[in-house]
């Protein structure tokens, strides 16, 4: 999984200063002579702090930055040395992302039967500060219309998982609703961090309008909330 852009990445906090002076005690000890004590502080750098403060904010996303820089089949591995605090902690992170929305209109092969056909595909993006993208909870909706009336409106849920420990819980509301010239699509799904046996996460929406011109909007958004 990765967790945002390069320049996000540059920018992410990462092991507290906590841990750095523990490593530093550490490493201060083998140059006394205990030769064993270098590989230890080298694992020490290299691995996340379990050690972690989870009434500190960046102390627990620093703890989520460095565990994602490690192979995937390991993060649930570090999860089991946290405390039940330590895992509530990075489940609020995931409950209360902040939320971005784009539009993307894609081109479709047109019909000889008079209707326009209309691809329109939302995403929402929620994102922990510090770190970057957890979840897409995504929208691809289609339509045809002719200026008069719309048929075949139809949506289709997809979804990214970007961050550690991030889950996909399943599809809560899949409904179209329409009169013949406009329609509401409303799209919802749920998504948690799942961490070592604790959860925290909540409920996405994307709700949209389209006619029968071709408008479209994209009408409320709600991002997760345990």
């Amino acid at each position: 999984m990765t967790g945002g852009n390069q320049n996000e990445r540059k920018n992410r906090p990462k092991k507290s200063r906590r841990n750095i002076l523990k490593v530093a005690g550490v490493t201060a000890a083998s140059l006394v002579g205990v030769s064993t004590m270098g590989s230890v502080s080298a694992q020490s750098r290299d691995g996340p702090d379990t050690d972690f403060n989870p009434k500190n904010r960046d102390e627990v996303v620093g703890f989520l930055n460095d565990v994602d820089e490690k192979p995937e089949e390991q993060h649930q591995e570090y999860a089991k040395e946290l405390s039940k605090r330590q895992k509530q902690a990075i489940g609020d992170l995931y409950a209360n992302v902040e939320w971005e929305y784009s539009t993307q209109t894609e081109g479709v092969v047109k019909t000889q039967s008079g209707y326009e056909p209309e691809k329109e595909t939302t995403t929402a993006t929620g994102k922990v500060l510090g770190f970057g993208p957890v979840y897409d909870h995504i929208q691809i909706l289609e339509w045809e219309h002719n200026g008069d009336e719309y048929r075949n409106a139809d949506q289709t849920l997809d979804y990214n998982l970007k961050g550690p420990f991030a889950t996909f819980k399943g599809k809560t509301k899949d409904e179209i609703d329409g009169n013949g010239y406009e329609f509401t699509a409303t799209l919802k799904a749920k998504y948690a961090a799942s961490i070592g046996g604790v959860e925290r996460g909540g409920e996405a929406v994307i709700k949209t309008t389209g006619d029968a011109t071709g408008d479209f909007a994209v009408d409320k958004k709600k991002a997760p909330t345990g």
